[in-house]
């Protein structure tokens, strides 16, 4: 039995040294899922080093909510911090609104509505290059359109290739990195192991190649109308410029986290629609009837209601942020619990979002629990994190996710090219892999069908 310790109870299964690691990195999802038959705060062991697992939807809003107690800190951002720089995703409190102010330009309706553009022009790229027949890894896919998107947001002189070239390749190792880092003792980080090796070289590979991205534009000194030409004329409360630290950490942070998160968020969609054909066929007639076969526009996204709706489920059953860490700055209370100043708190969008006591059947597949008509449990969706500390990329990655989701549909019909069952690797994202799916063009069934009207 766990033992009670005024409201916080201790997970089983802690070894000497190395506490719960061998659970963390054999089966981290099947390991959170058993913690709340535990308590709503259990304690677990991340070496030697103790952090509580929030496991109520309501605790954990308390904690995204009270970003001044409950700061950025722990393991997890730790290593974000180490892998990105100080940047909008891992900074401190104290830095916070200063970073978002510098970054709140870039997300702006009227930005976004331009990037939409960029967008449609990617999404038509890649719908285009398949051919009819063809098994395609989709995973590859959407890291090919997510990379390219994001790239042309960040960056629009061709100098930046190169930083999005060794960025995208670098992502497996530092995202893999990230994560084992976390759980890992501290002694272990710091030994020349295989994945300490790799991590350490995709993290200098993709740094090197964004500073020299940022000296370039320097040199030339122009203005591309993209994010990183914003950034480098940006100024703060005091009228300073921005360092190319803070520079180099936000551009890193979007590169990194906004390709990842993204590319993997289609890959799970994509896979779903295969697996439930009958949502997908409803989805293409949606798409269908607001786009025919041409690719989806900004103009277009309030009538693409189902897309954004299996989007949105997507990222509930498969949040590619799945752990956290926070740090109580002082003295905190939840629940019944007084919990210590320096204390790490983890929280997990993945177990909120299967716990049967707040998602009616978790584990399936149901686009329509996020119609308006439905109830939900305030707090029990939470992809995007929340508080002053939400995303600020929310709504681009839903922007690109719908717009993309609804052209393949319309243009393609999916299903699955290899019988096995995708593998899930959780790095810092829940990150799929073999997902191999053949595409047949439904061009053919289109004029077919005008023909005969």
């Amino acid at each position: 039995m766990a033992k009670n310790h005024g409201g916080i109870t201790h997970a089983p299964g802690a070894l000497p040294i190395v506490g719960h690691l061998f659970p963390l990195l054999r089966d981290p999802l099947g390991f959170l899922n058993t913690l709340p038959e535990h308590g709503d705060l259990v304690q677990i062991r991340l070496g030697p080093q103790k952090a509580i697992v929030v496991c109520r939807p309501e605790l954990v809003q308390q904690v995204l909510l009270n970003d001044r107690i409950y700061d950025k800190g722990g393991p997890i951002i730790e290593r974000v911090g180490n892998a990105l720089g100080d940047g909008i995703a891992s900074c401190p409190h104290s830095a916070h609104r200063r970073q978002r102010r510098s970054l709140q330009p870039a997300f702006s309706r009227t930005c976004l509505r331009e990037y939409a553009g960029i967008m449609t022009g990617q999404v038509d790229t890649l719908t285009t290059s398949w051919s009819d027949g063809r098994t395609v890894d989709v995973g590859a896919e959407m890291y090919a359109l997510a990379s390219g998107t994001i790239a042309r947001t960040l960056f629009t002189a061709e100098a930046a290739g190169p930083a999005v070239d060794a960025v995208t390749a670098s992502l497996p190792d530092i995202f893999r990195g990230i994560y084992q880092q976390a759980v890992l003792p501290p002694v272990l980080r710091r030994l020349p192991l295989p994945s300490n090796t790799r991590y350490e070289r995709a993290r200098n590979r993709a740094w090197a190649a964004v500073s020299k991205t940022i000296g370039l534009y320097r040199q030339d000194g122009e203005n591309h109308g993209d994010v990183l030409s914003m950034l480098l004329t940006t100024q703060d409360d005091e009228g300073e410029v921005l360092g190319d630290a803070e520079i180099h950490a936000q551009i890193m942070t979007l590169l990194v986290a906004g390709i990842d998160t993204t590319a993997v968020a289609l890959t799970w969609a994509v896979h779903l629609l295969c697996q439930h054909p009958d949502v997908q066929e409803r989805l293409r007639d949606e798409t269908v009837k607001v786009l025919g076969t041409r690719t989806a526009t900004w103009e277009d996204l309030p009538r693409l209601d189902l897309a954004r709706r299996v989007i949105t489920e997507t990222l509930r059953l498969y949040p590619p942020g799945w752990i956290f860490t926070r740090t109580t700055t002082t003295e905190a209370r939840l629940a019944d619990a007084v919990i210590p100043p320096d204390t790490t708190l983890v929280y997990s969008p993945y177990l909120i979002h299967h716990d049967a006591r707040f998602n009616p059947l978790p584990d399936s597949f149901d686009p329509d629990r996020w119609l308006p008509e439905r109830q939900h449990v305030r707090g029990t969706h939470i992809p995007f994190g929340g508080g002053a500390r939400k995303c600020l990329g929310d709504n681009y990655a839903m922007t690109l996710a719908t717009l993309a989701l609804s052209t393949i549909v319309a243009q393609w019909r999916l299903s699955h090219g290899d019988p096995q069952a995708p593998s899930i690797e959780p790095r810092m994202t829940l990150t799929p892999h073999n997902v191999q799916v053949r595409v047949e063009s439904l061009e053919t069934e289109h004029v077919a069908e005008s023909l005969r009207q």
